[in-house]
């Protein structure tokens, strides 16, 4: 496979990064439910995420115009820059403002919005078709397992770790203490800004020679932009697919960070490390899916693989709607972290399939735009005070269940015409 060396330090790269994002992530929305508060980090985060909208369109249009792998260094040193500044700050003065806790989780929240489009599209460039799905399940891996790093240590981080016991050896008793101190915020933030500085010296190391070369359209933004939404209009199936099968990930975003962490404190009455083991479940069930979905499916069209992992990630979710089972919660984890990495591997080698790779930034930008919208809207419908009372959070992940099997059903309703698309390969 020519360009192997490249896509070899774009996955490490990626998951050096995405390692310390993931700790982050995890550690905002659980520092705002340790002070029961999450319907406010709620609010906040819908705030954000409509923001997401207008900056999805553009960073779509950004990926089309410019040199891929210079979107990625661009990127990266500006998150790098905000993140050592506030988490310099914090170690400074002993502690961060909310303001600064907010600037991390936003820019972190946009910086996902230009990175996965770019790194699609770079993909795609960069890589012969048949190997699409095989690239694509490799991001995946490379990615989970960081996940899976990232939720473990972050469990640890998040409450801290003493382990005290005595081992008897040759009948002499032999203790053994391991203590691991709570980190603060700061520390986090500032850990995640040293990971951005290795990724980009890796990213700085790749040399490439495409398989597409870019056509790149230089006209106004606006033109741009009404480009792509043409080619969604002309191929309309193309464009229900990419909103629907959006589906399961826009119920993990609002799930981990607006649900689950009220989720474990109010309804399973647990700590943190409860919380981060869900993460590290979530990373195990994405990182076997990386490994075996294609396997799993291989003599099936795409679509059906979607919609099995859209019902399934939809029976999960409304099961824990109706236990307090900390085994089931963790299943819920297992599952929809196969389901969302195995759905996301068929999507976006399904698109790259179809869609020309001069206009993939501005069509994957529209399909967030869609997704954004509806993680804005429950993310709204959770901010209300009733899911933050009590058990009442269990509601929530039933109407996700009831979200993913709805959409799971109109991609079905669209399945011969979405099957036949990958016969014709039109474009």
């Amino acid at each position: 496979m020519r360009n192997k060396k490249a896509l070899i330090l774009l996955f490490v790269a990626n998951g050096v990064s995405g390692f310390a994002q993931g700790i982050s992530m995890l550690a905002v929305p659980w520092y705002y439910a340790q002070q029961q508060n999450s319907s406010h980090f709620n609010l906040m985060y819908a705030g954000i995420t409509f923001l997401t909208i207008f900056w999805g369109l553009y960073a779509g249009a950004l990926v089309d115009r410019f040199n891929r792998k210079k979107v990625f260094l661009g990127t990266n040193i500006v998150e790098c820059i905000i993140l050592l500044s506030i988490g310099s700050f914090g170690v400074i003065n002993g502690a961060l403002p909310t303001i600064m806790v907010v600037t991390v989780f936003t820019i972190t929240l946009f910086g996902y919005h230009i990175h996965y489009p770019n790194l699609y599209a770079f993909t795609q460039e960069v890589t012969e078709s048949k190997y699409y799905m095989k690239v694509t399940s490799y991001i995946e891996i490379v990615g989970q397992v960081t996940n899976l790093t990232a939720g473990a240590l972050g469990a640890l981080l998040l409450e801290g770790i003493v382990f005290e016991r005595s081992f008897f050896i040759f009948g002499r008793e032999v203790p053994i203490l391991f203590e691991l101190q709570k980190w603060e915020l700061h520390e986090i933030f500032l850990m995640d800004g040293i990971t951005y500085v290795l990724a980009i010296f890796l990213i700085s190391l790749i040399r490439y020679k495409p398989y597409k070369i870019l056509e790149v359209e230089t006209g106004p933004f606006k033109e741009r932009l009404k480009t792509g939404l043409r080619y969604l209009k002309k191929n309309r199936v193309i464009l229900s697919f990419g909103i629907f099968s959006y589906a399961i990930f826009v119920t993990i975003m609002v799930a981990l960070h607006a649900l689950m962490p009220m989720y474990v404190s109010n309804h399973l009455e647990k700590g943190g490390g409860i919380f981060g083991l869900l993460e590290v479940l979530y990373a195990s069930g994405a990182l076997l899916a990386g490994v075996f979905a294609q396997k799993f499916f291989r003599k099936k069209p795409i679509p059906f693989a979607v919609v099995m992992m859209l019902f399934a990630t939809s029976f999960t979710f409304i099961m824990s709607a109706f236990t307090r089972s900390v085994a089931i919660f963790f299943l819920l984890g297992f599952v929809i972290g196969f389901t969302n990495a195995g759905t996301r591997v068929m999507r976006v080698s399904y698109l790259l399939s179809l869609v020309p790779n001069n206009i993939i930034g501005r069509v994957n930008g529209v399909f967030n735009v869609t997704n954004v919208l509806m993680r804005v809207g429950f993310i709204f419908l959770f901010t209300h005070h009733f899911f933050s009372e009590g058990s009442n959070v269990a509601y929530g992940n039933a109407i996700l269940g009831i979200f993913t099997l709805l959409s799971g059903l109109i991609i079905l309703m669209n399945y011969k015409k979405l099957v036949d698309l990958t016969k014709n390969n039109i474009s």
